[in-house]
């Protein structure tokens, strides 16, 4: 009787502890399993690197371009940076669930990005630039909260930026330049307060600027040119952005005046509004910003004089001031 109990409780503990130790003997071959997909889907490898180097004769953790923690062993990290890579990722990368890392910049990969990268929770790094990813910026891209830095520059995204960007509380740069992205920019942009950097130029937005309805005290570069927004710049933009650095709005259909609160950046280096339909007067409080190094105003509808103000900027090298309708000296 006695060993009849003692048989059903080490039967019992062994059934529990099976998951347990099956989830340790298997996650790394899980990775494993999620790279070799990987390379399946490479359709070419110019410099053979991973055809030679991702072998199962090696551990994954030795593999090129891969780093593993030194606590779990599993992958957090992958960079296949400027290999020449030509294929597309597949949904297998969703099970690379402890990664915080993700780039595949400069390479030649197609298609879209896969849904089941929705599954990577950890991920604080996502770069794709400089591919030829295709489709839609995906929505599920809000749902990846720990992300820090999303680079799909020098794409072939198509379809408006999604709203659900505006969830990425942590993000910090966001760089979506030389794609055809259209539609309006989502307002929920400037609800990330610990935003840095946000460049959207190069796409065809249309629409109007967004307010910033919060102060960004960390965002210091803003640049939306070359794209087809129109309307004035909100009055009240530059209320929230102490620290802003660089703004480029070029090469768009903006109209109105230049805003009273721009001048209230006192770290702006560059301005640049050329080639907009914007007017009324170049106001005396340019004089104001000192670190102004780069003004681009040219091919607008400005008049009235150059303000004097302007010898201020003592670290000013670069002033564009041409075809607009500015009278005096």
């Amino acid at each position: 009787m006695g060993n009849t109990f003692l048989n059903l409780a080490l039967l019992i503990i062994f059934h529990f502890s099976m998951p347990t130790f099956s989830m340790k003997f298997t996650t790394i071959l899980t990775d494993q399993s999620a790279l070799l997909a990987l390379k399946d889907h490479f359709i070419h490898d110019p410099k053979n690197v991973l055809t030679i180097n991702w072998s199962t004769s090696a551990p994954v953790c030795n593999w090129f371009g891969v780093s593993c923690g030194s606590k779990h062993r599993r992958v957090t990290a992958l960079d296949l940076t400027g290999l020449g890579l030509v294929g597309t990722l597949p949904p297998h990368l969703g099970n690379l669930s402890f990664l915080s890392l993700l780039f595949v910049t400069n390479n030649s990969f197609y298609s879209g990005l896969p849904v089941q990268l929705s599954n990577l929770r950890r991920l604080k790094y996502l770069s794709c630039g400089n591919n030829s990813f295709s489709g839609e910026i995906p929505s599920w891209l809000g749902s990846l909260t720990e992300l820090r830095r999303l680079f799909l520059y020098q794409n072939n995204f198509k379809g408006v930026i999604p709203f659900s960007l505006g969830y990425l509380s942590k993000l910090e740069i966001l760089s979506l330049y030389e794609n055809q992205v259209s539609g309006s920019i989502p307002s929920s942009i400037f609800n990330v307060s610990s935003l840095q950097k946000i460049d959207l130029s190069d796409n065809t937005l249309s629409g109007s600027i967004p307010s910033v309805p919060r102060a960004l005290l960390s965002l210091e570069l803003i640049d939306f040119a070359s794209n087809n927004l129109s309307g004035h710049i909100p009055k009240d933009m530059f209320d929230h952005l102490p620290n802003l650095k660089e703004l480029s709005l070029g090469l768009n259909l903006l109209s109105g005046t230049i805003p009273a609160s721009l001048f209230k950046c006192k770290e702006l280096q560059l301005l640049s509004l050329v080639y907009n339909k914007m007017e009324g007067s170049l106001p005396i409080e340019i004089g104001n910003l000192s670190m102004l190094q780069y003004i681009y105003i040219g091919r607008n509808h400005f008049e009235g004089e150059i303000p004097k103000q302007i010898v201020n900027l003592t670290l000013l090298t670069l002033f564009d001031c041409c075809q607009n309708n500015f009278t005096g000296e």
